[in-house]
């Protein structure tokens, strides 16, 4: 059974990495009617919101690098999706603005994960040492301690998950509001938004699998 789960668990993040970089292969090469490159859709939608002091910058990364800083005020975009006036190029901007609009009116989740992130960080670093302790040595308790550092994880995912799927509800209503596409495009704007969402699904509940795993194995060489 355990072996299902690690098998499901592989599955699911790599199915969801396929499906976002396909969706994103596919829509960066279908140009929106109305010609909006990805920075122009960043500056007037933080414009209009009275976030005028939030910069566009290029990312420095590749391809979905993108990402709004919080700490440096700035939204930074990947080089195509800065520069270009895709599909894509307007989906990824508009949900990037998205998250800046969240900050800038206090979204509970992001208060909420903020103050998760330290712990998930640490938890994810160190997780798997203490797991594999706790199996080498049938230690309960750091293979329990392990579990609950490997929980912390799954909780940022879950909380993480209604903050992204705001800044998508978001980006979906922006980009028809401000006119940057045409109604011919909204399915396809839905498409690409719905696949980079799918991701952070497809993590939280790989993690539960791993944990549901992880259990079965450790009760399983108790017995």
């Amino acid at each position: 059974m355990d072996w299902i789960l690690y098998l499901a668990a592989i599955f699911l993040v790599m199915f969801s990495q396929i499906k976002v970089q396909g969706a994103y292969t596919r829509y960066r090469q279908v140009m929106t009617l109305r010609g909006y490159t990805g920075a122009q859709v960043a500056r007037r939608i933080l414009d209009d919101h009275g976030l005028q002091e939030v910069r566009i910058e290029p990312a420095q990364g590749g391809a979905l690098s993108d990402h709004y800083d919080p700490k440096a005020n700035v939204v930074r975009l990947s080089q195509d999706i800065y520069a270009n006036s895709s599909i894509a190029s307007v989906a990824v901007a508009a949900h990037e603005c998205g998250h800046a609009i969240q900050h800038a009116e206090n979204y509970g989740f992001i208060t909420l994960r903020n103050s998760i992130l330290p712990f998930a960080m640490v938890s994810s670093q160190l997780s798997w040492v203490v797991l594999i302790l706790g199996l080498l040595f049938s230690s309960t308790g750091l293979f329990y301690t392990g579990i609950v550092m490997l929980s912390c994880v799954a909780i940022f995912q879950l909380v993480t998950l209604p903050v992204e799927l705001d800044a998508s509800k978001r980006a979906m209503a922006l980009v028809f509001e401000e006119g940057f596409v045409v109604q011919e495009e909204r399915k396809d704007i839905k498409a690409m938004l719905s696949a980079a969402a799918f991701t952070y699904i497809a993590s939280l509940i790989s993690s539960v699998l791993q944990i549901l795993r992880l259990l079965l194995i450790f009760n399983r060489n108790r017995d």
